[in-house]
């Protein structure tokens, strides 16, 4: 076997070795992503609660609009409240969809690795 052949030879074991752990960063690293994305939404509607519930607090000026902010927090506190549910679903399949594309990665990576 000549050196060339040697050397092809230990290049394409360590690609065979490497890759996986190069498709699992890749993989990482788009979870990352979503995940950003996930937290951005929720923190945008967050502020936009909260600013809601700012602007019932100061068109208070008489004793009656105490009664229409009430009312104004229970149907922000119900937002929150379905905000929450969201986020959690979305969190939640998230964390699905990577262990489901890592078990792939994983079981796809083992004949090549066992292989090289």
């Amino acid at each position: 076997m000549s050196s060339q052949e040697t050397f092809k030879a230990f290049t394409s074991q360590v690609e065979s070795v490497v890759n996986p752990f190069y498709s699992f960063n890749q993989l990482v690293s788009k979870n990352i992503e979503t995940l950003s994305k996930i937290q951005l939404e929720s923190v945008q509607a967050y502020s936009s609660l909260g600013n809601e519930t700012l602007q019932s607090l100061a068109n208070i000026k008489q004793p009656q609009d105490l009664a229409s902010h009430s009312t104004k927090q229970m149907e922000v506190m119900s937002k929150f409240s379905q905000q929450l549910l969201e986020d959690g679903q979305k969190l939640s399949q998230l964390g699905q969809d990577f262990k489901t594309a890592a078990d792939e990665l994983a079981a796809s990576s083992i004949p090549a690795t066992k292989s090289a």
